[in-house]
Formats: C-alpha cells, structure tokens, sequence
C-alpha cells in the first residue's frame, strides 16, 4: 500500500512539474503574451478600417418603408397624386356662374385638401461615378496605414522574443549563482570542520572558529537571496507567457554560452546595414510617409467635381399596409463641386505636410539611433567577454592559492584571515562568471534584436 502510495505521489508531481526550453518559451509567447495579442488587434482595428473605407467604393442601396398621415396643404396633395387617387370637385355646370364656381371651389381645395395619409415603401441606389481621386487616394493611405501597423506588430513580436530570451537567460544566471553559493558553502562548511578540528587540538584560535562561523552566515545569506532571485525570475518569465506555473516545479533546459568574438565582429557591418534599411519599424515609418502622401492627394481630390448617379423607386396605399396601388421611380446623374471651402483642404494638405517632415525626422533619427545602440551593444558584448575571460583566469588562480593557503594553514603558517580573503575570492570569481556569461549572451542577443535579425539567433 505504501508503495502504491509513492507511486501515486511520484506520478501526480511529474505532472504538475514543468520543463522549459529557450525555444519553447519563445513559442509560448508568440501565442500568449498579453502585450503581443493586445497589438495584434491594433493591426485587426487598421485591416477592419480599410475594409469598412471599400465601401465608399460601390453602390450604396438603402430600403425604407414609412406611414405618413398630415393636413399640411401639399404633402395632402402630394400623397394623393402618388396613390392616382386626386379628385377635384365637380362644378354644377359649365355656364359662366357655374365656372366662377368652379374656380373658388378649386382654389378652396388647394388651401384646404384636408388630411390624407400613405404608407410608402422605397428603394434608393447611389452610385458613385468618379469622386476626384479622393476614395481611392484615401483608401491606399488606409492600406498603408494598416501595412505599416502590421509591420510594428511583427517588431513588437521580436522585442517580446528578446525580453523572453533575456528573462530566460536572467533565470539561468540566478541558477548559476544558486550553485556559486551552493559551492562556496561546501567550501567554507569544509573550512569550518578544519578549524574546529584544529581548534580542538589546540592548533587554531577560537577567534579563527569565529571568524569562519561568520564568513558561514554570509554565505549562506547569499544562498538564500540566490534562490529568491532564481524564484522570482521565474515568476517573471511565466507572466511573460501569460502562464500560472508554480516557480518551484518549473525547470529550465538550457546553459549559458559566450560566442567568440571573431564571430560577432565578423556579423557588426552586416547587422548595421540590414538595420537602417530593413528593421520592420523603420519600414513601417516608410510606409507610413506612403500613406501620408496619399491623403495629401485626398485631400487635394476636394477642389474637383463629385459626379454620381441615383435612382428610387417608391411603391405607395394610402388605406393598408402591403397593399400597394401606385408606383413611381426616379433616377438622375448629376455633379456637385465645392467652388470654396474656406480654405479648408488647403490647410489640411499643409498640416499633412507637416506630418510628413515629422515622420521623415523621425526616421533620420531612429535609424542614427539605431547605428549607436548596435555600437554600443557591440561594445558591451566585448566588456562583456573579456570579464568572462577573466573570471576564468581569476577562478583558476583562487582554487590554485587556496590550495596554498589551505595547506600552510594546517601547518600553521598561515592565518585564518589570509584562508578567508583567498576563498572570498574563489566566491566572487565564480559570481563575475556567471554574470559576465549572462551579461556577454544579452549583448550579443541585444545586437541582432537591435538590427532586427533576432530570430536568427533563436532558429
């Protein structure tokens, strides 16, 4: 039954427990990520616009059916004359009384028709024959509003990418100083058993045991902030992927690598030209000056004539619904041009004018931008290498002297003081080393996430 139990223990752990590779955090993200799905539907509002601005373009048909009922002199005649249902009041006789007669009667009949009513049903059709350019004009500044927004939702992709990456690596790093404390504390938990050994045979002070003791309680302090860090690192990578994992049953599959310089520097001039020609926000700017300048020659479309042609067509009762009597249609093709406009288009243009020079600065200065972050990022990568390097050399020298040291101490040529300082070096060595490898892994993906090449390095 025990055993059962275990099994049962054993099994239901591995399912809540979670392994994660760098490639599989990126994928999550694409797919999850709160922020990228927010600026997808930016690109989804953009298309919808585009799409709702074709409509311009056709026919617009319109269907209406209305009951009307007035007293109002010629609406009452007009209501009647569409059911064919007007009859004027019959004179008495056609001798010269009797036409005096009818002409009063008439005229009383046109200033007192009385109420009258109708139900009339209506098909309406507008065409637009040619608008001077400004539909179409404006609809290719919708389409490249919406290119150009598509394109900084695929850059917004490759920056969620690079922050994933370099939480990722943030959380390998926070594991790397895990283990640093983890083996300086085997370290000084082997010093302390050699001092209180000596200081038991009377071969070392009791203020050397202390000393040790106290050396202990720091290390183990950086331990336990280690660990803090590796949990909330964690805690930030799953809020990157929009997931509820538990830190604590979540495991990284990954290590952290340095590239050598000669590849990186042999990668800068190629990085730096695809960046200030190709990087997706610096073309989405371009393709926003596109759009710009095709509502300038919108806006210019205001001052040409609009020619379009119409048509209804009316069914009418004047007693049921449904019932139609009558019917009439009418259709017509016509223009209209605003001779003046108060210099509204004008100014318009001007603003759109402006606008323009704005996004070309814009794009002047982030492209220079652009060539200094890549410069710096490079330069970051080298610092970053050459303190791995000699993080390297200083671990390789620490372990050496501790050695040294460690020996003289058991023959009592050494003091305990001299054992510290060496070890204290070993622990920071170990520490530059992992974060230089963490610091020279972020500058080199900062270098092609800068250039827009960032899944280059994430294939």
């Amino acid at each position: 039954m025990k055993k059962v139990l275990l099994l049962g223990l054993l099994f239901s752990a591995s399912l809540t427990a979670k392994e994660l590779t760098l490639k599989e955090a990126v994928d999550i993200a694409l797919k999850e990520n709160l922020e990228l799905k927010a600026e997808k539907y930016k690109v989804s509002q953009k298309r919808y616009q585009y799409e709702a601005f074709k409509g311009y373009l056709f026919p617009q048909i319109s269907l209406s059916y209305f009951f009307m009922r007035t007293n109002q002199p010629p609406y009452s005649i007009m209501f009647r004359m569409n059911t064919h249902s007007l009859q004027f009041p019959r004179p008495p006789s056609l001798t010269v009384g009797g036409l005096a007669k009818a002409f009063l009667d008439m005229e009383n009949y046109f200033n007192n028709p009385g109420s009258n009513q109708i139900y009339d049903l209506s098909l309406k059709v507008q065409i637009p024959l040619w608008m001077g350019g400004k539909i179409r004009n404006a609809l290719k500044g919708k389409f490249f509003e919406w290119k150009a927004q598509e394109l900084m939702s695929q850059r917004k992709a490759e920056e969620i990418a690079y922050t994933v990456v370099d939480t990722f690596l943030k959380t390998l790093y926070a594991k790397q100083a895990v283990k640093a404390t983890e083996t300086a504390l085997k370290d000084i938990s082997h010093h302390l058993k050699l001092v209180e050994r000596m200081h038991k045979t009377g071969l070392a002070l009791y203020s050397d045991l202390l000393r040790v003791k106290v050396y202990y309680e720091s290390v183990k302090a950086k331990n336990e902030e280690a660990k803090n860090n590796l949990f909330v690192a964690k805690k930030a990578l799953s809020l990157l992927l929009n997931q509820n994992w538990n830190p604590d049953k979540l495991t990284l599959k990954g290590k952290l690598q340095c590239p050598s310089p000669q590849a990186v520097r042999k990668e800068f001039k190629k990085l730096l030209k695809w960046a200030v020609d190709s990087r997706k926000d610096l073309v989405a700017l371009k393709e926003g000056i596109t759009a710009v300048n095709y509502y300038k020659k919108a806006t210019w479309g205001n001052y040409l004539p609009d020619f379009v042609a119409f048509g209804e067509y009316h069914l009418y009762d004047n007693n049921r619904v449904g019932n139609f009597v009558a019917n009439s249609y009418m259709v017509g093709i016509g223009f209209q041009w605003k001779l003046f406009d108060g210099l509204n288009a004008f100014n318009k243009v001007r603003m759109l004018k402006e606008k323009e020079r704005e996004l070309r600065t814009t794009l002047e200065y982030a492209r220079k931008g652009i060539k200094f972050e890549l410069t710096r990022a490079f330069k970051e990568y080298q610092t970053a290498y050459a303190k791995y390097r000699e993080a390297l050399a200083k671990i390789e020298q620490a372990k050496e002297s501790l050695k040294i040291i460690t020996a003289r101490y058991k023959q009592g040529l050494a003091r305990i003081v001299d054992l510290l300082d060496v070890q204290t070096q070993l622990d920071n060595a170990r520490f530059e080393r992992a974060k230089a490898l963490y610091e020279c892994n972020k500058a080199y993906l900062k270098l092609y996430n800068t250039a827009g090449k960032i899944w280059e390095v994430l294939k």
